[in-house]
């Protein structure tokens, strides 16, 4: 493809299946991108309607044992650290619930010890009777700890990769257990086994070229839609 700089899917697990191929074309400019935009509005009203999804982000803890280069969290940051009991989470979701939100997102920062499965459980259970809608985005579990999540109520995973482009992710996660890219690339597909109903996915774009992490991205997808 011309232009193109190399696979955007070398060294990672997916196809490269025609739908990744022409969200390829897309990223290099080579599709025709208003035909594209009317078949994407038409598969969104099919499949959604004129709805617009917004949800609340909680944020249980910034404990963290990872260190990386773009984030506030980080461990070596000089910041105060919170976890909030289980009693606090149900009092701050009842507020957002007040406001109005429908979904909820139950955000922490990654640490094994302050922000256990059995925790993120438990803050679950403190929300479920208050929003139609809670997930999750923690630190990657395993199959069983996702599931003690999901059997408390979650429906929701979201599980950033940051980056698939696998000398970025190392320059920019330092140390910590988010160091291992395999490790976190399996994720969403062990919450998916776990029995979560929605994963989200994504990458924080600008660690490495763009184009190719989306690709990635939509490679990723496309290979979980298939699991």
């Amino acid at each position: 493809m011309s232009g193109w700089p190399g696979s955007a899917l070398e060294g990672l697990p997916f196809k490269r299946t025609n739908t990744v191929a022409k969200f390829e074309e897309l990223m290099f400019g080579t599709a025709r991108l208003e035909e594209l935009a009317e078949q994407a509005r038409a598969e969104t009203r099919k499949n959604f309607g004129k709805t617009m999804r917004l949800f609340a982000p909680l944020y249980l803890s910034n404990e963290c044992v990872n260190t990386c280069k773009y984030c506030g969290f980080s461990k070596d940051n000089p910041i105060r650290r919170v976890t909030l009991k289980p009693e606090e989470v149900e009092k701050e979701a009842r507020y957002l619930a007040q406001t109005g939100f429908r979904s909820l997102l139950l955000v922490s920062g990654e640490h094994p010890r302050e922000v256990p499965a059995g925790y993120i459980a438990e803050c679950v259970k403190k929300s479920v009777s208050l929003f139609p809608s809670v997930a999750v985005e923690v630190a990657p579990l395993e199959t069983p700890e996702y599931r003690q999540i999901v059997e408390a109520g979650a429906e929701g995973l979201v599980l950033y990769q940051e980056s698939y482009d696998r000398p970025a992710y190392a320059e920019m996660h330092v140390s910590g257990p988010k160091r291992n890219f395999d490790e976190r690339l399996a994720g969403p597909e062990r919450g998916y086994v776990a029995g979560f109903r929605r994963i989200g996915l994504g990458v924080l774009v600008g660690l490495a070229d763009w184009r190719r992490e989306l690709v990635a991205l939509a490679a990723h997808v496309s290979h979980l839609m298939k699991v």
